[in-house]
Protein backbone atom coordinates (compact mmCIF):
# COMPACT_ATOMS: atom_id res chain seq x y z
CA UNK A 1 0.00 0.00 0.00
CA UNK A 2 1.43 3.34 -0.91
CA UNK A 3 1.74 6.15 0.99
CA UNK A 4 2.09 9.88 0.41
CA UNK A 5 4.34 13.16 1.78
CA UNK A 6 0.71 14.55 2.67
CA UNK A 7 0.14 11.19 4.76
CA UNK A 8 3.81 11.01 6.45
CA UNK A 9 2.81 14.75 7.46
CA UNK A 10 -0.48 13.50 9.22
CA UNK A 11 1.75 11.84 11.84
CA UNK A 12 3.87 13.67 12.45
CA UNK A 13 1.01 16.24 12.86
CA UNK A 14 -0.36 13.53 15.84
CA UNK A 15 2.99 13.32 17.30
CA UNK A 16 4.13 17.32 17.08
CA UNK A 17 1.16 19.57 15.96
CA UNK A 18 2.28 22.73 14.10
CA UNK A 19 -0.13 24.84 16.23
CA UNK A 20 2.43 24.22 19.31
CA UNK A 21 5.66 26.38 17.01
CA UNK A 22 6.39 29.36 17.86
CA UNK A 23 5.71 32.69 15.64
CA UNK A 24 9.34 33.24 14.87
CA UNK A 25 9.89 29.47 13.85
CA UNK A 26 8.99 27.96 10.30
CA UNK A 27 7.92 24.58 10.53
CA UNK A 28 6.21 21.69 8.55
CA UNK A 29 7.31 21.15 4.74
CA UNK A 30 9.74 23.17 3.80
CA UNK A 31 10.55 22.00 -0.08
CA UNK A 32 8.14 19.28 -1.87
CA UNK A 33 4.73 17.93 -3.50
CA UNK A 34 1.78 16.64 -0.62
CA UNK A 35 1.04 14.13 -3.09
CA UNK A 36 4.45 12.22 -4.20
CA UNK A 37 5.15 8.84 -3.09
CA UNK A 38 7.71 7.44 -0.15
CA UNK A 39 9.00 4.77 0.12
CA UNK A 40 12.24 5.47 1.96
CA UNK A 41 12.26 8.39 4.80
CA UNK A 42 15.81 9.56 6.16
CA UNK A 43 15.41 11.96 9.52
CA UNK A 44 18.24 14.29 10.91
CA UNK A 45 18.58 17.04 13.21
CA UNK A 46 19.86 19.65 10.67
CA UNK A 47 19.53 19.47 6.62
CA UNK A 48 22.85 20.44 5.90
CA UNK A 49 24.30 19.89 2.04
CA UNK A 50 25.69 16.25 3.35
CA UNK A 51 22.47 15.27 5.02
CA UNK A 52 20.46 16.22 1.84
CA UNK A 53 22.72 14.49 -0.61
CA UNK A 54 23.08 10.90 1.23
CA UNK A 55 19.25 10.77 1.69
CA UNK A 56 19.14 11.67 -1.98
CA UNK A 57 22.05 9.16 -2.93
CA UNK A 58 20.10 6.87 -0.68
CA UNK A 59 16.77 6.91 -2.97
CA UNK A 60 14.52 8.73 -0.37
CA UNK A 61 11.84 10.82 -1.01
CA UNK A 62 11.46 12.56 2.18
CA UNK A 63 13.71 13.96 4.74
CA UNK A 64 12.41 14.78 8.56
CA UNK A 65 14.54 17.16 10.24
CA UNK A 66 14.24 19.14 13.50
CA UNK A 67 15.95 22.59 12.58
CA UNK A 68 14.21 23.88 9.53
CA UNK A 69 15.97 25.09 6.16
CA UNK A 70 14.00 27.97 6.08
CA UNK A 71 13.67 30.03 8.87
CA UNK A 72 13.36 33.94 7.09
CA UNK A 73 11.63 34.34 3.51
CA UNK A 74 13.82 33.76 0.88
CA UNK A 75 14.04 37.26 -1.35
CA UNK A 76 16.47 35.64 -4.14
CA UNK A 77 17.71 32.03 -5.24
CA UNK A 78 21.31 31.84 -5.63
CA UNK A 79 22.01 27.92 -6.72
CA UNK A 80 25.87 28.95 -5.99
CA UNK A 81 24.65 29.09 -2.39
CA UNK A 82 24.87 26.46 0.33
CA UNK A 83 21.13 26.86 0.28
CA UNK A 84 20.92 26.98 -2.87
CA UNK A 85 22.03 24.02 -4.13
CA UNK A 86 20.03 21.93 -1.00
CA UNK A 87 17.18 23.51 -2.66
CA UNK A 88 18.45 22.59 -6.29
CA UNK A 89 19.23 18.99 -5.16
CA UNK A 90 16.01 18.57 -3.46
CA UNK A 91 13.64 19.29 -6.01
CA UNK A 92 16.20 17.00 -8.83
CA UNK A 93 15.92 14.08 -7.12
CA UNK A 94 12.86 14.73 -5.85
CA UNK A 95 12.89 15.03 -1.95
CA UNK A 96 10.57 16.49 0.16
CA UNK A 97 12.35 18.24 3.33
CA UNK A 98 10.02 18.68 6.96
CA UNK A 99 10.57 19.82 9.82
CA UNK A 100 9.41 19.72 13.26
CA UNK A 101 11.08 22.43 15.19
CA UNK A 102 9.70 23.87 18.20
CA UNK A 103 6.49 22.46 17.81
CA UNK A 104 8.32 18.87 18.77
CA UNK A 105 10.11 20.52 21.65
CA UNK A 106 6.68 21.97 23.36
CA UNK A 107 4.41 18.91 22.39
CA UNK A 108 3.41 16.18 24.94
CA UNK A 109 5.80 12.97 24.91
CA UNK A 110 8.20 15.26 22.66
CA UNK A 111 11.66 16.17 22.94
CA UNK A 112 11.32 18.10 26.40
CA UNK A 113 9.38 15.11 28.02
CA UNK A 114 11.74 12.51 26.92
CA UNK A 115 14.81 14.60 28.29
CA UNK A 116 13.48 15.30 31.39
CA UNK A 117 13.03 11.28 31.64
CA UNK A 118 16.21 10.56 30.65
CA UNK A 119 17.98 12.29 33.44
CA UNK A 120 15.89 10.71 35.87
CA UNK A 121 13.48 14.00 36.70
CA UNK A 122 9.73 13.13 38.13
CA UNK A 123 6.69 14.46 37.21
CA UNK A 124 7.65 16.96 34.54
CA UNK A 125 5.56 19.59 33.94
CA UNK A 126 5.63 22.61 31.33
CA UNK A 127 8.29 25.45 32.52
CA UNK A 128 6.65 28.13 30.06
CA UNK A 129 2.90 26.02 29.33
CA UNK A 130 1.64 27.10 26.01
CA UNK A 131 -1.71 29.14 25.05
CA UNK A 132 -3.84 27.30 22.33
CA UNK A 133 -5.27 30.58 20.34
CA UNK A 134 -7.03 28.28 18.36
CA UNK A 135 -9.77 27.42 20.80
CA UNK A 136 -12.55 29.29 21.78
CA UNK A 137 -15.29 29.50 23.94
CA UNK A 138 -19.16 28.32 22.54
CA UNK A 139 -22.33 29.35 24.20
CA UNK A 140 -25.72 28.54 23.29
CA UNK A 141 -29.54 27.85 24.79
CA UNK A 142 -31.49 25.15 24.36
CA UNK A 143 -35.25 24.36 26.18
CA UNK A 144 -34.13 21.25 28.69
CA UNK A 145 -36.59 18.26 27.02
CA UNK A 146 -33.58 18.37 24.01
CA UNK A 147 -30.31 19.14 26.41
CA UNK A 148 -29.52 15.81 25.99
CA UNK A 149 -30.08 15.38 22.44
CA UNK A 150 -28.00 18.59 21.33
CA UNK A 151 -25.15 17.65 23.93
CA UNK A 152 -25.00 14.47 21.74
CA UNK A 153 -24.67 16.34 18.55
CA UNK A 154 -22.34 18.58 20.33
CA UNK A 155 -19.76 16.40 21.30
CA UNK A 156 -20.44 14.16 18.27
CA UNK A 157 -19.54 17.24 15.90
CA UNK A 158 -15.85 17.96 18.08
CA UNK A 159 -16.13 20.43 21.11
CA UNK A 160 -15.40 19.58 24.24
CA UNK A 161 -11.92 18.91 24.66
CA UNK A 162 -9.56 20.16 27.58
CA UNK A 163 -6.28 18.26 27.41
CA UNK A 164 -6.89 14.48 28.11
CA UNK A 165 -10.60 15.30 28.70
CA UNK A 166 -13.77 14.76 26.21
CA UNK A 167 -16.77 15.94 26.13
CA UNK A 168 -16.28 18.93 28.87
CA UNK A 169 -19.08 21.36 29.17
CA UNK A 170 -21.19 23.19 31.93
CA UNK A 171 -24.66 23.65 31.98
CA UNK A 172 -26.69 26.20 34.18
CA UNK A 173 -30.41 26.54 34.21
CA UNK A 174 -32.62 29.90 33.11
CA UNK A 175 -35.39 31.44 31.71
CA UNK A 176 -35.47 32.70 28.36
CA UNK A 177 -38.22 35.25 26.68
CA UNK A 178 -39.06 36.13 22.68
CA UNK A 179 -41.39 37.57 20.31
CA UNK A 180 -41.66 36.17 16.99
CA UNK A 181 -42.15 38.61 14.48
CA UNK A 182 -44.90 38.16 11.92
CA UNK A 183 -43.82 35.56 9.32
CA UNK A 184 -41.55 33.62 12.12
CA UNK A 185 -42.30 30.00 12.86
CA UNK A 186 -41.46 29.29 16.19
CA UNK A 187 -41.30 26.41 17.78
CA UNK A 188 -43.18 26.94 20.53
CA UNK A 189 -45.56 30.51 20.84
CA UNK A 190 -47.12 32.58 18.27
CA UNK A 191 -46.43 35.52 16.28
CA UNK A 192 -46.95 39.00 18.10
CA UNK A 193 -46.59 37.32 21.88
CA UNK A 194 -44.27 37.38 24.60
CA UNK A 195 -42.48 34.02 25.58
CA UNK A 196 -41.32 32.58 28.36
CA UNK A 197 -39.78 29.22 28.14
CA UNK A 198 -37.28 27.09 30.74
CA UNK A 199 -33.87 26.53 28.55
CA UNK A 200 -30.32 25.78 29.41
CA UNK A 201 -27.25 27.80 28.86
CA UNK A 202 -24.14 25.35 27.38
CA UNK A 203 -20.83 26.31 27.53
CA UNK A 204 -17.92 24.37 26.11
CA UNK A 205 -14.68 24.91 23.97
CA UNK A 206 -14.12 24.31 20.39
CA UNK A 207 -11.21 24.62 17.65
CA UNK A 208 -11.75 27.77 15.70
CA UNK A 209 -11.39 25.11 12.47
CA UNK A 210 -14.17 22.95 13.75
CA UNK A 211 -16.54 25.78 14.48
CA UNK A 212 -18.45 25.47 11.62
CA UNK A 213 -19.24 21.64 11.66
CA UNK A 214 -19.89 21.76 15.19
CA UNK A 215 -22.35 24.29 14.93
CA UNK A 216 -24.21 22.40 11.94
CA UNK A 217 -24.22 19.17 14.07
CA UNK A 218 -26.23 21.46 16.67
CA UNK A 219 -28.25 23.11 14.56
CA UNK A 220 -29.49 19.80 12.85
CA UNK A 221 -31.17 18.63 16.40
CA UNK A 222 -31.81 22.02 17.82
CA UNK A 223 -35.56 22.67 17.81
CA UNK A 224 -35.51 26.55 17.52
CA UNK A 225 -36.02 28.34 13.96
CA UNK A 226 -33.15 30.62 14.95
CA UNK A 227 -30.37 29.51 17.43
CA UNK A 228 -28.62 31.92 19.53
CA UNK A 229 -24.95 31.53 20.42
CA UNK A 230 -21.93 33.18 21.15
CA UNK A 231 -18.46 32.61 20.55
CA UNK A 232 -15.75 34.06 22.65
CA UNK A 233 -11.79 34.14 22.12
CA UNK A 234 -10.12 32.99 25.39
CA UNK A 235 -6.73 34.43 26.87
CA UNK A 236 -3.87 32.82 27.68
CA UNK A 237 -3.93 31.54 31.42
CA UNK A 238 -1.32 30.73 34.11
CA UNK A 239 -1.12 26.97 33.40
CA UNK A 240 -1.59 27.05 29.54
CA UNK A 241 -4.28 25.03 27.62
CA UNK A 242 -3.68 22.57 30.20
CA UNK A 243 -2.85 20.24 27.55
CA UNK A 244 0.81 19.76 28.86
CA UNK A 245 2.27 21.49 25.95
CA UNK A 246 4.96 23.98 25.98
CA UNK A 247 8.12 24.67 26.17
CA UNK A 248 10.71 23.26 28.58
CA UNK A 249 9.86 21.30 31.91
CA UNK A 250 10.49 21.57 35.36
CA UNK A 251 10.22 18.76 37.27
CA UNK A 252 11.73 17.17 40.59
CA UNK A 253 14.23 14.36 41.85
CA UNK A 254 13.70 12.19 44.97
CA UNK A 255 15.98 11.62 46.42
CA UNK A 256 17.94 14.98 45.33
CA UNK A 257 20.67 14.43 43.55
CA UNK A 258 24.20 16.49 43.54
CA UNK A 259 25.07 19.46 40.98
CA UNK A 260 27.99 17.01 40.01
CA UNK A 261 26.28 13.89 39.83
CA UNK A 262 23.17 15.12 37.64
CA UNK A 263 26.15 16.83 35.49
CA UNK A 264 27.88 13.33 35.05
CA UNK A 265 24.20 11.50 34.59
CA UNK A 266 23.62 13.80 32.03
CA UNK A 267 26.73 13.38 30.16
CA UNK A 268 26.41 9.35 30.25
CA UNK A 269 22.77 9.85 29.21
CA UNK A 270 23.53 11.71 25.90
CA UNK A 271 26.63 10.04 24.83
CA UNK A 272 28.66 13.54 25.74
CA UNK A 273 32.52 14.39 26.70
CA UNK A 274 31.79 16.54 28.96
CA UNK A 275 29.35 19.80 29.86
CA UNK A 276 29.48 22.79 31.46
CA UNK A 277 28.63 23.43 34.99
CA UNK A 278 27.66 26.86 37.24
CA UNK A 279 27.32 26.13 40.43
CA UNK A 280 28.18 24.34 43.91
CA UNK A 281 29.35 21.30 42.82
CA UNK A 282 27.80 19.40 45.98
CA UNK A 283 24.31 21.66 46.31
CA UNK A 284 21.34 19.30 46.29
CA UNK A 285 19.30 19.19 43.67
CA UNK A 286 15.59 18.86 44.80
CA UNK A 287 14.42 20.18 41.10
CA UNK A 288 15.38 21.20 38.04
CA UNK A 289 13.99 23.29 34.99
CA UNK A 290 15.23 21.83 31.37
CA UNK A 291 14.95 23.12 27.95
CA UNK A 292 16.40 21.27 24.81
CA UNK A 293 18.45 23.42 22.07
CA UNK A 294 18.61 26.92 23.56
CA UNK A 295 17.47 28.10 26.56
CA UNK A 296 18.61 31.04 27.28
CA UNK A 297 15.03 33.01 26.38
CA UNK A 298 13.58 30.96 29.11
CA UNK A 299 15.85 32.18 32.11
CA UNK A 300 13.04 33.98 33.29
CA UNK A 301 10.66 31.33 33.50
CA UNK A 302 13.82 29.20 35.17
CA UNK A 303 14.19 32.08 38.33
CA UNK A 304 10.40 31.76 38.74
CA UNK A 305 10.04 28.46 38.92
CA UNK A 306 11.88 27.59 41.51
CA UNK A 307 14.26 25.27 40.29
CA UNK A 308 17.58 24.95 41.97
CA UNK A 309 18.81 24.03 38.13
CA UNK A 310 18.44 25.22 34.79
CA UNK A 311 19.64 22.70 31.99
CA UNK A 312 19.80 23.27 28.72
CA UNK A 313 22.17 24.44 26.02
CA UNK A 314 23.99 27.67 24.58
CA UNK A 315 23.69 29.79 28.00
CA UNK A 316 25.10 32.73 28.10
CA UNK A 317 27.77 34.54 30.35
CA UNK A 318 25.90 37.20 32.71
CA UNK A 319 23.31 34.55 33.52
CA UNK A 320 25.59 32.61 34.60
CA UNK A 321 27.10 34.71 36.81
CA UNK A 322 23.34 35.96 37.95
CA UNK A 323 22.81 31.82 38.71
CA UNK A 324 25.79 32.63 40.90
CA UNK A 325 24.59 35.12 42.79
CA UNK A 326 21.45 33.51 43.45
CA UNK A 327 23.15 30.23 44.80
CA UNK A 328 21.22 28.35 42.09
CA UNK A 329 23.35 26.00 39.08
CA UNK A 330 23.25 25.47 35.37
CA UNK A 331 24.52 22.39 33.32
CA UNK A 332 25.13 23.86 30.00
CA UNK A 333 25.22 20.71 27.24
CA UNK A 334 24.84 22.26 24.37
CA UNK A 335 22.54 22.64 21.59
CA UNK A 336 23.53 19.97 19.37
CA UNK A 337 24.18 17.71 22.48
CA UNK A 338 20.35 18.33 24.51
CA UNK A 339 19.13 17.97 20.47
CA UNK A 340 20.04 15.32 18.53
CA UNK A 341 18.30 12.22 20.14
CA UNK A 342 15.76 14.14 18.30
CA UNK A 343 16.32 11.86 15.54
CA UNK A 344 15.55 8.46 17.47
CA UNK A 345 12.84 10.18 19.22
CA UNK A 346 11.04 11.02 15.70
CA UNK A 347 12.06 7.68 13.97
CA UNK A 348 11.33 5.27 16.74
CA UNK A 349 7.28 7.21 16.78
CA UNK A 350 7.21 7.47 13.16
CA UNK A 351 7.89 3.33 12.52
CA UNK A 352 5.15 2.52 15.17
CA UNK A 353 2.92 5.00 13.33
CA UNK A 354 3.72 3.13 9.72
CA UNK A 355 3.02 -0.17 11.53
CA UNK A 356 -0.03 0.34 13.23
CA UNK A 357 -1.52 1.37 9.24
CA UNK A 358 0.16 -1.54 7.68
CA UNK A 359 2.46 0.49 5.37
CA UNK A 360 5.45 -0.36 4.01
CA UNK A 361 8.17 2.95 4.18
CA UNK A 362 11.79 2.51 5.21
CA UNK A 363 13.06 5.03 7.72
CA UNK A 364 16.55 6.07 8.22
CA UNK A 365 18.44 7.64 10.67
CA UNK A 366 21.14 9.91 9.62
CA UNK A 367 24.81 8.89 10.67
CA UNK A 368 26.28 11.84 9.36
CA UNK A 369 25.89 14.16 11.48
CA UNK A 370 28.08 15.48 14.90
CA UNK A 371 28.46 19.10 16.94
CA UNK A 372 30.61 21.56 14.96
CA UNK A 373 31.90 22.49 18.21
CA UNK A 374 35.36 20.77 19.16
CA UNK A 375 37.18 20.97 22.47
CA UNK A 376 41.06 21.65 21.28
Amino acid sequence: MSVTVSEIISMMEELAPSSLAEQWDNVGLQIGRTDQTVTRIHIALDPTPEVVAAAADDGAEMLITHHPLIFTPLKTLNLDTPLGGIIARSVSSPLSIYSAHTNLDSAPGGMNDVFSEMIGMDHPVPLMPSFDSETVKLVFFVPEEYRHKVMKALFSGGAGSIGKYSCCSFSSPGRGTYMPEQGAEPSEGFPGKMSCVDEVRVETVVKRSQVDHVLCAVRAVHPYETMEYNIYPLLPGADGDASGSGLGRVGTFNPAIRLKDLAERIKAAFGMPMVKVVGNPEMPVHRAAVCTGSGASLMKAFYKSGADVFISGELKYHDARTVEEMGKGLVDAGHFGTEHFSCTLMAQILKEKIKERGLKVDVVVSTLEKDPFVFV
